[in-house]
């Protein structure tokens, strides 16, 4: 069957899903690592074959009542971002819903081309970026939309604003609510909203070190001219186990000990730079978020935290040795990076550098400084994306979609449960074709 490259979809129910039983009202406070994250919206899709045993009626009308008992529990999901008096964004958990959409697409699942997410996914088949309702209640937190294709498939798309969950949390409630959609006698996942978890030192404090790699971020006094962003391609590429084991072995030639997702790193951190036209002087930063939650014992973290317990570590190159020195060199590189931040100190430090900055906020210096060449890589190797059945079958693909991102690289599991990955990728257009035209590009597209 031919791979189309363009195909419609119409919306042609929108409504707002309620919690089954309101929460009292009431306002969830930001951590100071959430305050780190952009207020941006995320997106996750999940494909599903077409259901044997019921219609596309009852999986929507199934959807929205398991959706609304989910809520309950994550009531944050049902809030909505307000600006309070002193001009600060704050999560209002106020029972206002969310909004899900219906749709239908008039071609079949197997013929888009999800190699290519921007033309796939993007405008189609998730929810756009959340903005503030109509009723003056707010900026909704999380979306959905619902879309049916001629062949019976469906996809079933998210949006979830960043500042509020980051994907390990997203994943979560993800499964809760699939497990009520399949009316399972489960476990309920109940999340922990506990914000006194990520509280700053009294008095606050940090090492100088910090400040080298955080910066405050003011407010900007004068408009500035807005220059036209640079065209962006995305990708979803296929990456199978024993080429990854490959990349491992060669990492940890030397008799390292290198995880599959280090070798990876480097990889991809010596392609990218491979491809760049840029002086040999020059240095390079590659990004790996932490993810905090088994690393943050003594501060009382539990696993079940929801919110963003996410820190990016960098590492830092010279251009021209990233280029010379072999792979596990620049895995190491990676790996002590890795090893600096993945520790309560890193991420107290960090809470406390955001308290000491305030009013202002705070960011990476390599996510605003943009004079430099970066790479993010950022694992989903544990999210469990394919164990997403509301009740007719696991999805036959699943990923995430961030189109505002440049520079980044996210692997996931892929569907065949083998140990093979799916590798999102979004840069710019003349990069990715620089990198997909290179001897050493050994990635594959769906």
């Amino acid at each position: 069957m031919a791979i189309i490259n363009n195909y419609n979809v119409e919306v042609v129910e929108r409504e707002i899903v309620l919690p089954a039983l309101p929460v009292q009202e009431h306002v969830l406070p930001f951590s100071n690592i959430d305050l780190t994250i952009p207020a941006v919206g995320i997106h996750v899709f999940f494909c599903y074959e077409k259901p044997s045993k019921t219609s596309f009626t009852s999986v929507v009308s199934n959807l929205k009542s398991s959706l609304s008992k989910a809520l309950v529990s994550f009531d944050a999901f049902a809030g909505r971002l307000v600006t309070n008096g002193v001009g600060e964004t704050e999560l209002v958990c106020n029972n206002k819903g969310v909004e899900f959409a219906k749709a239908y697409a008039l071609t079949s699942l197997d013929q888009v081309k999800f190699y290519n997410p921007i033309a796939a996914v993007g405008n189609k088949l998730v929810p756009p970026t959340l903005a503030k309702d109509s009723q003056g209640h707010g900026t909704p937190v999380f979306s959905v939309q619902v879309t049916e294709f001629s062949c019976g498939g469906i996809v079933v798309g998210c949006t979830f604003n960043h500042r509020v969950a980051d994907s390990f949390s997203a994943n979560m409630f993800f499964t809760h609510w699939a497990n009520i959609s399949r009316n399972e006698p489960i476990e309920p996942i109940t999340p922990n909203f506990t914000r006194s978890i990520l509280v700053p030192r009294d008095p606050p404090y940090h090492s100088s070190e910090f400040e080298k790699i955080y910066m405050k971020l003011q407010p900007l006094q004068q408009p500035i001219k807005q220059t036209p962003e640079p065209a962006k391609a995305s990708r979803i590429y296929y990456l199978g186990a024993k080429d990854i084991e490959k990349l491992q072995l060669s990492a940890n030639k030397d008799g390292n000990n290198y995880s599959k997702l280090e070798a990876f790193s480097a990889y991809f951190w010596k392609l990218l730079i491979q491809v760049l036209d840029i002086e040999g002087t020059m240095h390079c930063h590659i990004g790996i978020p932490i993810d905090g939650r088994s690393r943050l014992k003594k501060m009382g973290m539990p696993a079940n935290y929801f919110g963003n317990v996410v820190l990016t570590s960098f590492a830092v190159a010279n251009v021209g040795n990233i280029k010379k020195e072999p792979l596990s060199c620049v895995a190491k590189l990676i790996h002590d990076a890795i090893y600096r931040a993945a520790n309560e100190e890193y991420f107290q430090s960090v809470v406390d550098l955001v308290e000491m900055s305030k009013p202002s906020t705070v960011a990476a210096r390599a996510f605003v400084q943009r004079d430099e060449p970066i790479l993010v890589v950022s694992s989903g190797l544990r999210f469990p994306l394919y164990e997403i059945d509301h009740g007719w079958g696991k999805p036959i693909l699943a990923n995430y979609y961030l189109p505002f991102s440049r520079g980044y690289v996210m692997p996931t599991p892929s569907p065949h449960g083998d140990g093979s990955w799916l590798i999102y990728v979004n840069f710019l257009v003349d990069q990715l074709k620089a990198m997909e035209s290179h001897p050493n590009f050994t990635l594959h597209k769906i």
